[in-house]
This record gives structure tokens, sequence and C-alpha cells, in this order.
């Protein structure tokens, strides 16, 4: 559906929750796919081989590109509230590999703006 539709950004949320290779493919294939942060990303427990959460946004930073990865916060108004915690962890490990603050920018305000074409 990307190939066939490349004006539309398609988000695939989690940084694609179990399927971070075919994630990876995809967007080395087609500018129009971006991916999402949004939660804990405990899934990576499950996975048959070593992953943390700092791989996760290595990975995706160096292949896709920080203009294609979204924070995602996977908060909500009710029962919790917004979920501070991801927003640090994540805030974190971006400082951790040191990308630069630019990046950090896109990655956390810009390119959601940018998609949702909302005024910076």
């Amino acid at each position: 559906m990307a190939k066939a539709f490349p004006f539309i950004p398609f988000v695939i949320a989690h940084f694609g929750c179990g399927y971070l290779k075919e994630l990876l493919q995809l967007s080395w294939t087609c500018d129009n796919i971006h991916t999402d942060t949004s939660g804990n990303n405990d899934w990576v427990r499950w996975m048959p081989y070593r992953l943390t959460v700092e791989d996760l946004f290595e990975k995706c930073y160096h292949t896709i590109g920080p203009e294609r990865i979204l924070f995602g916060t996977d908060s909500s108004h009710f029962p919790r509230g917004f979920a501070n915690r991801y927003l640090l962890d994540q805030l974190k490990i971006c400082y951790q590999l040191r990308f630069p603050e630019s990046d950090i920018k896109k990655i956390f305000r810009e390119n959601a703006l940018r998609l949702l074409k909302l005024e910076q």
C-alpha cells in the first residue's frame, strides 16, 4: 500500500512491535513510512534475540532517519493520563546516543507537527 500511495504518510506504531526487520526493510524502500516510539516497548523482551529500546532508536535513526521517527506517548486521558515516564526515558536514550539536538526536536515535536500539518 505504501508503494501504491507514495504521497500518503504511513506511521507504523511501537517501532514495528516485533516486526523491526520488516519495518526497517519497508522504510528503506518507501520514503513515506514513518514509525513512532509509543509505549514502554516491553515487547523487546519477547524477541528471540537481544534487543533493547536503545537498539530500536539507534537502528531506526540510522536506517529511517530522524525525519521519520515520531515520539508516541501511549497516554490517555482516562484512567492514567500522560505517561511522563516514556517521554523521560526516551529523551534520555536519545541524549545517551548523542543524537544532535536538532534531530531530537524533530523526533519529539517537529515531525508530528509536519505530518499533522500544524503550525510550528
